[in-house]
């Protein structure tokens, strides 16, 4: 009598074992075929600048705003762009704003205002000079609401109303950070630009690029959407290899900017060469739902399957538990009723 009240017992025993090796089977192979989420400090790592572009579209390439050698006609000008200062015309190399010299100022300014409100500006250019240690300052671009002024901002003047973008190769002061640096401030015409602390705590976005003496012609991309972001984006150490600089949501540019480049030379020097500008204008369109989610993964194969098995054998180790519990509680009742006899 004995063995047989503990026969039910071990059973019960034995298939709760199964039970749990029943419900820890599905996690096991689900596991298996999907994979646990991946961890990271997000796209690009921590500080990476991460390019918001994608789904920009060029459109209508933009005459008035691009240039291209020889640069002027026969009257030694161009139609659409004007320049002074320092600034002098190779017409089979560059527009040079600044030469190796100290003390110079130069400048190219678009004559028509930029109409779209979503534009692509790339341009070529070159920094360059006799010096390997010191050389400077600088050279920047601009989209204002003024043109062709001359000050102490890189060559233009201060208290701009727009955006100024500085190509800065020389620190004025200690920096965390190492020059060449670029970086984009935006001025409502009310702000001085910082030059003794190279515009520090001023930018909406700035890095570390060097791109004075590149092996391939150096190019730079302004890419801006009215409301959704401004994006600069650089080549400068293979063909059509771009590093995202930054990439800022919500900036507004005023309306109808002037395009301009200037570059400023002190005690120290360089060449300050654009070869070409390319303007278009652009078009956005949204990520659809499909291109946003992840690809399929591949899991084990037969996992499905045995996910699906396991799932069916849980509710038979729980019928069969039902059973064998009534069975026992029967049994009991039944030793307990022969005792009494």
């Amino acid at each position: 009598m004995p063995s047989d009240r503990l026969r039910p017992r071990a059973m019960l025993r034995t298939l709760l074992a199964l039970l749990l090796v029943s419900a820890s089977a599905p996690g096991f192979f689900a596991a298996a075929k999907g994979g646990s989420p991946a961890s990271g400090s997000g796209a690009g790592g921590k500080g990476a600048a991460v390019s918001l572009r994608a789904n920009t579209e060029k459109t209508v390439p933009l005459r008035t705003h691009s240039l291209y050698a020889p640069y002027v006609d026969s009257d030694l000008q161009n139609r659409w762009f004007d320049f002074g200062g320092s600034t002098i015309i190779n017409t089979n190399k560059h527009v040079r704003l600044t030469q190796d010299r100290p003390s110079q100022s130069g400048w190219l300014w678009s004559r028509l205002a930029l109409a779209p409100n979503s534009f692509e500006v790339e341009f070529e250019f070159r920094v360059d000079g006799k010096s390997n240690t010191l050389h400077g300052d600088g050279f920047a671009v601009w989209l204002t609401k003024g043109r062709a002024g001359m000050g102490p901002a890189f060559g233009n003047i201060d208290y701009w109303d727009g955006l100024g973008i500085f190509f800065d190769t020389y620190a004025n002061s200690r920096h965390s950070y190492s020059f060449p640096r670029i970086y984009g401030i935006m001025n409502d015409g009310t702000k001085s630009y910082d030059v003794g602390k190279d515009g520090q705590g001023q930018e909406i976005g700035a890095c570390s690029i060097d791109f004075r003496r590149t092996d391939v012609t150096a190019k730079a991309r302004i890419t801006y959407f009215k409301g959704r972001f401004l994006e600069l984006a650089i080549q400068h150490a293979k063909w059509d290899e771009w590093t995202t600089c930054f990439a800022v949501e919500g900036v507004e540019l005023p309306s109808q900017p002037f395009l301009g480049f200037s570059a400023v030379t002190g005690d120290v020097s360089d060449n300050h060469d654009i070869i070409s500008i390319t303007t278009s204008n652009v078009a956005y369109h949204a990520a659809s739902a499909s291109a946003n989610s992840p690809p399929p993964r591949r899991g084990v194969p037969g996992a499905s399957f045995f996910s699906s098995l396991f799932r069916v054998l849980k509710w038979v180790f729980l019928l069969v538990v039902v059973v064998v519990g009534v069975m026992a509680f029967r049994g009991r009742k039944a030793a307990r009723n022969a005792k009494r006899f």
